[in-house]
């Protein structure tokens, strides 16, 4: 059996999206553990996973956390001084890697020596640095994700197309670099390359994650576009974990004779922190308007931990707020989910078979989005131009539309029997198959 360890970020969607493959290989005998920043010790030990905490000095329990909310409390010049004072903390932690002066993920993997890294790419600047120490170190290592925007692109033989708009991109990032708001991060990493012996053509900064290393994609083939090539990308199942530790939630205020939509805008600081929270207290009013018109529904809404459950006004009784829901077990029961669209909710409601509407916000979001328009499982709306009416004609077409809701069943029971394949872990154990024999 091998020592596995899963390295991961800090995101609650990012552990959870780990977790049943995780399970899955302790259950066959392997070590399991997992590494990252102090963050993510609690989520792994309440599961029943060793945890190995790394840069400490640097990421102490609730500093990012810290951050993000300093971040969505300033605005303008202040802003920009609090980004500021982060990324000249952020590069002095890079720094001591250059130097030499911090190895302590060097000696903590020489000491575990682990048989397999699986390395999240939620965080491409941290996946980037494990794997070019895990590399350094001699360990096989590979990515794990479940976002579209962290894969090879599906052509590796792709030009740049130097528009305007690629220019003006480019200016931004220069000045933003010359006044300390941004980190160059193309030269971080050449530098830590040269430094851990990577040779450069290893590295192609075409791909979010430089380092050339094998995808597993916890996701199905059948999400992506057809006709898609991913050099190098492993596609497998949805990997959902249905046991795992959920939010309380008083399931006794749910009413039996109400169909029930759920809405979320995820758990991370993304969204919030993109739309502003004034804008994202306003949509998810307008959603609440939306579905107070129509008295067939009850509405469940998890505004996350960044947005205050008492700042919302005018809440009618067939609407509950919370912070966190029990998302997996809701939606088993709603009819129908209001989403930004991340990966991880995407795929539970196509699980559960739960049709969607999708308002877009950041990050892999936009990419999500597309490939539910393009498949038919719910409906793509402009969540920078929205209205209650808005809302109200998307659930309408919605409960109108038989076919789309019919498609979403077909996908649910697709997806579930992909699910039962157990695909991601058959590939894990072809890579140790492959190590050993190489060794």
């Amino acid at each position: 059996m091998a020592k596995i360890v899963f390295c991961i970020w800090r995101l609650q969607g990012e552990f959870y999206g780990t977790l049943k493959l995780a399970k899955t290989l302790k259950s066959f005998g392997h070590e399991v553990l997992y590494l990252g920043i102090p963050d993510s010790e609690e989520n792994a030990q309440n599961h029943g996973f060793t945890f190995l905490p790394i840069l400490e000095r640097w990421f102490p329990k609730g500093f990012i956390r810290k951050v993000d909310d300093n971040h969505l409390k300033a605005s303008g010049l202040k802003l920009i001084l609090e980004q500021i004072k982060y990324i000249k903390y952020f590069k002095s932690m890079i720094d001591s890697f250059l130097t030499g002066e911090n190895r302590e993920v060097h000696t903590l993997l020489k000491q575990t020596h682990p048989d397999l890294l699986l390395i999240s790419t939620s965080s491409p600047l941290f996946s980037t640095l494990l794997a070019l120490i895990a590399y350094e170190s001699q360990i096989t290592s590979i990515y794990l994700t479940d976002m579209f925007t962290a894969l090879p692109p599906p052509n590796s033989n792709r030009q740049i197309q130097f528009s305007p708009q690629f220019w003006i991109q480019q200016f931004k990032l220069a000045f933003s670099w010359l006044i300390g708001i941004d980190i160059n991060i193309k030269n971080i990493i050449k530098k830590i390359a040269i430094k851990s012996k990577v040779p450069l053509d290893l590295l192609d900064f075409q791909q979010v994650i430089p380092l050339k290393l094998p995808h597993l994609f916890l996701c199905p083939k059948e999400l992506d576009f057809p006709g898609t090539v991913r050099p190098g990308c492993y596609y497998a199942e949805a990997s959902i974990d249905l046991e795992r530790q959920q939010s309380d939630f008083n399931w006794s205020k749910l009413k039996q004779d109400k169909a029930l939509i759920y809405c979320a805008l995820g758990t991370t600081v993304g969204a919030v922190e993109t739309l502003t929270v004034a804008k994202a207290k306003q949509f998810i009013q307008n959603i609440i308007d939306a579905i107070s018109k129509k008295p067939k529904y009850q509405l469940v809404v998890s505004v996350s931990d960044y947005l205050c459950v008492e700042d919302f006004t005018f809440i009618p009784d067939d609407v509950i707020i919370v912070n966190k829901a029990p998302q997996l077990a809701l939606l088993e029961r709603a009819c129908l989910a209001i989403i930004a669209g991340g990966i991880h909710t995407i795929k539970e409601c196509i699980f559960s078979g739960t049709p969607m509407i999708v308002f877009p916000i950041c990050a892999d979001q936009p990419e999500n989005a597309k490939r539910i328009h393009y498949h038919g499982l719910g409906l793509v709306g402009d969540i920078q131009d929205v209205t209650v009416q808005k809302i109200t004609n998307f659930i309408e077409t919605i409960e109108s539309n038989s076919s789309l809701q019919q498609q979403v069943e077909a996908w649910g029971k697709k997806i579930r029997e992909i699910e039962s394949s157990g695909l991601s872990v058959k590939i894990i154990s072809q890579i140790l198959a492959t190590t050993k024999s190489v060794n």
